[in-house]
């Protein structure tokens, strides 16, 4: 065996030393239920246990990101499809559409409520259907 030197890996590869930092603890911040504002990050895709498109909508005024998922579905009808026509896509049966390139950056409004998981846990979570374009026009 040779005097190869191992070095710890990640699933991107080597590990830099500009990667590893400290961090502090802090309290949980609280997103309270109602109105807000933000802007989408991201747009990923899982298939477990089901096909869902997954939004990432980074908050205004809480360093806090949440996903809101619906299913990758695609038609009038669907929660996908109706949100692609809110941010102004046309339906046209046959067409394509990357809803990465149609959302990410786009400002929005949606509600939120807190609700609680097994362990007793609370989280925010984006109500269903209120996730629409920000209104920038004021008359």
């Amino acid at each position: 065996m040779n005097n190869m030197e191992i070095k710890p890996t990640n699933w991107i590869g080597t590990i830099k030393e500009d990667e590893k930092k400290e961090l502090e603890w802090s309290e949980p911040q609280r997103v309270p239920d109602g109105s807000h504002t933000g802007v989408i990050t991201s747009v990923s895709y899982r298939t477990e246990p089901y096909e869902y498109t997954d939004i990432f909508v980074k908050l205004d005024n809480y360093d806090i990101e949440i996903k809101y998922g619906v299913p990758t579905k695609l038609s009038p009808q669907t929660r996908l499809g109706k949100l692609m026509l809110e941010f102004g896509e046309k339906c046209e049966l046959g067409k394509k559409i990357n809803p990465q390139e149609i959302l990410v950056g786009k400002k929005v409004q949606f509600m939120t409520i807190v609700k609680g998981n097994k362990d007793g846990l609370e989280y925010a979570e984006i109500v269903e259907d209120s996730l629409k374009p920000l209104n920038t026009n004021t008359h």
